[in-house]
């Protein structure tokens, strides 16, 4: 049971179809406007049902994420959330080809060409996006199969459709960039933020399945890479722009999921802080070269940014950053860094400019945020505490050997979700040394209960109370008072899953780690075929993805958003 409006409704009735009927419904207007829609129709329809895609595919999300959370598994795979989620994904894949049949059809003047056949440069990512997105779902029904339910967003399954979308608004900007849509401006910004902040999204319910130390680090990657391309494609403001557009949509977000449907509230970054240091950079470093300018502005976010957020998120999240993430935080840094010379390139081809960033500069701050995001994923363990507990009523007492187990901890508090109600945290307090008490702890029922401490890099939980769960032969748990080992906390916040054979695990992730060198290849090539047709000098050496040349176009106001010129067809050099 969850609530629309304050009314209890199921949260599967059949008035919630009504999300997906109305989605189509705007589909079918956005395609009758193509008959009679501005020109160029290739652009104008594929940015149409684009921005409508990944719409629809973020209230899927974040509807789905929030019902997971309050309510459990679901008990069929075409839910209303999973449905939106689908056509979303589908959507995008279908803009790319209407995008591709207009063009053939009109004869644009853009995009690779075979005979009558028009390929626009960003069909081509999107259209890649759009497949790596839907491989996605039928390989997370047989991951489920074959593992159990696993809730969290970051299975290999789960990112291939994340991180398709989340990488759609990208090559949505570069269609408008590449099509002349100037009226766009203002959304591509935020859109491209909302897409980088998505896998933040178990930070943001308050209930993580991984280390603490990895929510500034994604913070920092979105905001270095997000509000710099902005900046280097609009001009002066232009990260302020995408950061407003960013906290606009979010708060439409929360008004649905966490006010409309009663859910658990889905909290976000700020991003203001790291936006006025991203334009501060850009002004203290105008004449200057691109690569310092991107280095400035992901430096600036990844320090005043950063601690603007550290502020805001000890205000606004339920389960905010400790002083055990600050040894970590370098890694934050370096992220933000390398994040800033990667979005001033995207934003300099996005304005119709040559990125000014070498290709190898470019390779390698993409390598640096994978090897910075891998570098602790397997971490998730417990220290060998252990933990007496005492249930009276709704009145938890942890006893704690050693008595300084919970030190310089983050997070030490009683963790309660899936009770159908929004997750509820209950801070514990110390009452005498290695003594803690927490009240209003929530039991029976459909609730699952647990003790979370989480510190730096290891996250760990004693089981209070977990329901029998038949469909999975797991009995029902209760708080004993015999110590008990911490144990790592995702075995606990993901019971349902179990081990199985191999072979669907490396399929899953063999295809995601294709998809991202797909992704990243696809997008790498429209944005150097882009720059050339907005007539920016290119070089072609032997990398099969991209190397440019830097330094600013001639006439070029550098460091302000420059509008493209005209079409034209490429000329690469060999």
């Amino acid at each position: 049971m969850t609530t629309f409006l304050g009314l209890g409704v199921q949260t599967h009735d059949p008035w919630q179809w009504l999300f997906v009927a109305t989605a189509l419904g705007v589909a079918g207007a956005i395609a009758l406007s193509w008959l009679v829609g501005p020109r160029p129709r290739w652009a104008e329809a594929g940015l149409a049902i684009g921005f409508w895609s990944v719409s629809t595919a973020l209230v899927g999300f974040m509807w789905d994420v929030a019902w997971h959370a309050d309510t459990g598994r679901d008990r069929e795979l075409l839910t209303v959330p999973h449905t939106l989620i689908l056509l979303g994904l589908f959507g995008i894949l279908v803009a790319a080809l209407v995008a591709v049949l207009l063009a053939s059809h009109d004869r644009a003047e853009t995009g690779w060409r075979r005979g009558r056949l028009r390929v626009p440069y960003s069909a081509l990512p999107l259209a890649a996006i759009g497949v790596g997105a839907l491989v996605g779902f039928p390989l997370d029904d047989r991951w489920h199969a074959t593992y159990g339910v696993d809730v969290t967003m970051w299975s290999p399954t789960h990112l291939l459709m994340i991180g398709g979308a989340s990488l759609a608004p990208i090559a949505l900007w570069l269609m408008a960039a590449e099509g002349q849509v100037r009226r766009s401006v203002l959304l591509n910004g935020g859109a491209v933020l909302i897409g980088l902040s998505t896998f933040q999204l178990e930070f943001d319910m308050a209930i993580p399945q991984w280390q603490l130390l990895f929510h500034p680090v994604l913070v920092a990657a979105a905001a270095a890479i997000g509000l710099t391309a902005a900046r280097a494609a609009i001009g002066r403001g232009g990260a302020l722009l995408a950061a407003v557009g960013f906290l606009a949509i979010r708060a439409l977000m929360l008004l649905l999921v966490g006010v409309a449907f009663g859910y658990t509230w889905p909290r976000f970054p700020l991003y203001l802080g790291a936006a006025v240091a991203v334009e501060l950079a850009f002004a203290a470093t105008a004449k200057r070269s691109p690569i310092l300018r991107g280095t400035a502005a992901g430096l600036g976010a990844g320090t005043f940014g950063l601690a603007t957020e550290w502020a805001w998120n000890r205000l606004w999240y339920p389960m905010p950053w400790g002083g055990s993430v600050l040894p970590h935080i370098w890694m934050a840094v370096l992220v933000a860094v390398a994040g800033g010379v990667i979005g001033v390139a995207l934003g300099r081809v996005l304005a119709g400019r040559r990125p000014g960033v070498p290709a190898a500069a470019l390779l390698l701050s993409l390598l640096a945020i994978g090897v910075l995001l891998a570098l602790h994923l397997p971490a998730r363990h417990a220290d060998g505490a252990q933990g007496t507990l005492a249930l009276n009523g709704t009145t938890l007492t942890v006893t704690l050997s050693p008595a300084d187990a919970a030190a310089g901890s983050d997070w030490f508090a009683v963790l309660s979700w899936q009770g159908h109600a929004p997750v509820a945290r209950h801070p514990l307090r110390e009452v005498a040394p290695g003594r803690y008490e927490a009240t209003g702890v929530e039991t029976g029922g459909a609730w699952k209960s647990m003790v979370f401490l989480a510190r730096g890099d290891t996250m760990e939980g004693i089981p209070i109370y977990m329901p029998a769960d038949p469909a999975y032969r797991q009995p029902a748990i209760y708080a004993t008072t015999e110590p008990q080992p911490f144990v790592p906390s995702p075995q606990l916040l993901m019971r349902e899953a179990h081990g199985g054979a191999p072979t669907v695990l490396y399929l899953a992730s063999a295809s995601f780690l294709a998809m991202i060198g797909i992704w990243v290849a696809s997008l790498l090539l429209a944005c150097r075929a882009y720059a050339a047709q907005a007539g920016v000098a290119a070089e072609s050496k032997a990398s099969p993805l991209v190397t440019w040349r830097g330094g600013p176009a001639a006439g070029e106001a550098e460091g302000e958003g420059a509008a493209a010129p005209p079409p034209a067809r490429p000329t690469v050099q060999s």
